[in-house]
């Protein structure tokens, strides 16, 4: 990775794959932060979607908790090939104030239709009367649910409406009815950037990028061509990873030289792990290229 400085980080469990309030997680960073503790992690990473604005911001709260924490992206692609979504994390990156480095102008077309699609989703809600248990929204109302988060999400549709975790099971029954690509009563799509240009994006702009559970989103036709364009690490450790993806994963981190990493992909009350540090990877398997982000993090 071309980072020198070594650093020990403590024995123990790290969670490399969780999300805040600054996308479309409900805990802020300084909560998950206190959740890892709880939970005996030794570090963490923040991968919030799409935003870069925040990343200093953690790193500052990392250091005031005397965490470590490392400020990442989880950046949503298409694979053109295949007409699949592909989640890529990346880690070491530094934001810019008018969002102009190659990275930032990808995530900045992707908060802009997920922001235009969110807002059409409401209206559409609120525009038909659609209630829960009586209960009815406006997009204000949604808008409110977002909070910090850098754009707006489905998730916040859901809790302007239904006010329910992701574990009742009247939510998932709901977001179906609403949302269900297939014959949902509300659905539209977003475009997302094409997954080698935005790996290709996050290496100019300096950053280390990662393959995200790609047994969830069956990514792994895509490795050899992101190998090509700068692709450095591999996510074996996933909610929706079987022991055939972790082992798949680690084949192709052998046959291609990538850093292994392993997290939660933890969105509190918005996703399915109900707990930080349900999923992830020990610090001995992460080695040394993960210890270098955090060393690298750490100067950030």
């Amino acid at each position: 990775m071309g980072w020198e400085k070594r650093v020990t980080l403590a024995p123990g469990r790290l969670d490399l794959h969780t999300h805040s309030t600054f996308s479309d997680g409900s805990l802020s960073v300084g909560e998950l932060i206190d959740e890892a503790r709880a939970q005996g992690l030794s570090g963490m990473a923040v991968t919030d979607h799409d935003t870069l604005a925040h990343l200093q911001e953690i790193r500052a709260l990392s250091r005031r908790a005397g965490f470590p924490v490392l400020a990442g992206v989880e950046v949503s692609t298409l694979n053109p090939a295949t007409g699949r979504k592909v989640h890529v994390l990346a880690f070491g990156l530094v934001p810019t104030a008018d969002e102009s480095t190659p990275v930032e102008r990808v995530c900045l077309f992707t908060r802009t239709e997920r922001a235009a699609n969110t807002l059409w989703l409401a209206w559409q809600v609120m525009r038909t009367g659609y209630s829960y248990h009586g209960h009815t929204i406006t997009v204000n109302d949604v808008i409110a649910a977002a909070g910090p988060s850098s754009t707006l999400y489905k998730q916040h549709i859901m809790e302007a409406l239904t006010g329910l975790s992701k574990h009742d099971p009247d939510y998932d029954r709901i977001f179906h009815e609403l949302f269900s690509s297939k014959d949902g009563l509300f659905r539209r799509k977003v475009s997302y950037p094409d997954t080698l240009e935005a790996v290709r994006a996050i290496r100019e702009s300096g950053g280390v990028p990662v393959l995200a559970h790609p047994g969830q989103m069956d990514s792994w036709s895509a490795v050899p061509d992101l190998v090509g364009v700068g692709l450095e690490g591999i996510e074996a450790y996933h909610h929706a990873h079987t022991p055939e993806h972790e082992r798949l994963a680690h084949e192709l981190a052998r046959e291609y030289g990538l850093f292994v990493t392993g997290g939660s992909d933890y969105h509190g009350r918005f996703g399915v792990p109900e707990r930080i540090g349900q999923y992830g990877i020990s610090v001995e398997e992460a080695g040394q290229p993960v210890a270098e982000l955090f060393a690298r993090d750490a100067e950030l």
